[in-house]
């Protein structure tokens, strides 16, 4: 696993390049709504893995899937069966029900991780790995770049749940988690770490409110 995670975090050099990096929700969701011709170009940009493709963008793909119909996050029947394929060590199936995920939400880091493993198994084509782990660490890289993560002043900010463990365990290289709880007045989930070289602090904060208020 390190040794998969070390070849991902060589991935994505050029996404950070003279990024203007903002993150405003009220945006996001009047771009995905009154501008989709717009959002949709963005969505284009960043399946074909345009090396080019500005942090911004990442970041409007991302939680712009926040705001489209079909965002669902706590009841997704493939990501449940993701789920089971990938514990039972199915790797056809995972790959075959994360290709299904990955139609609707492209940027789905439960989909791209299992599509990571089972392409991987699968004996699929060096393209289509790195195509994959371009958009993981893409994301996973834009959603660190936003925030320190260390109050609830300046939490690294997520879409699903799962995407705390991706955030965490891949990207800041966490190995131990202590303890987390919610704090409904922030909407944020305060985890209690063992401090990392790439995160030296003992709690990390998650801002959940999209989530949350989703699924209020």
């Amino acid at each position: 696993m390190k040794k998969l995670i070390t070849t991902l975090a060589l991935c994505l050099a050029a996404f950070v390049a003279n990024a203007q990096v903002f993150l405003d929700y009220a945006t996001i969701e009047d771009i995905v709504k009154n501008e989709r011709e717009y959002f949709d170009e963005i969505v284009s940009i960043y399946k074909s893995d345009d090396p080019m493709i500005r942090l911004d963008d990442i970041a409007l793909v991302y939680y712009g899937q926040a705001f489209l119909p079909q965002y669902n996050p706590s009841n997704d029947e493939n990501e449940k069966a993701l789920k089971k394929f990938h514990d039972a060590g199915n790797h056809l199936e995972a790959y075959n029900t994360a290709k299904k995920i990955m139609e609707y939400n492209p940027v789905s880091l439960n989909a791209l991780f299992n599509l990571l493993i089972a392409s991987k198994e699968l004996g699929k084509s060096q393209e289509e790995f790195q195509s994959y782990a371009t958009k993981y660490q893409g994301i996973l890289n834009m959603i660190t770049q936003y925030a320190k993560g260390n109050t609830a002043d300046s939490p690294f900010r997520v879409i699903a749940p799962d995407d705390q463990n991706y955030v965490m365990f891949h990207e800041l290289e966490i190995e131990k988690e202590l303890s987390r709880e919610l704090d409904t007045e922030t909407l944020c989930n305060i985890i209690v770490v063992e401090p990392s070289n790439k995160f030296q602090f003992r709690r990390v904060y998650f801002d959940l409110s999209l989530f949350l208020k989703h699924t209020n």
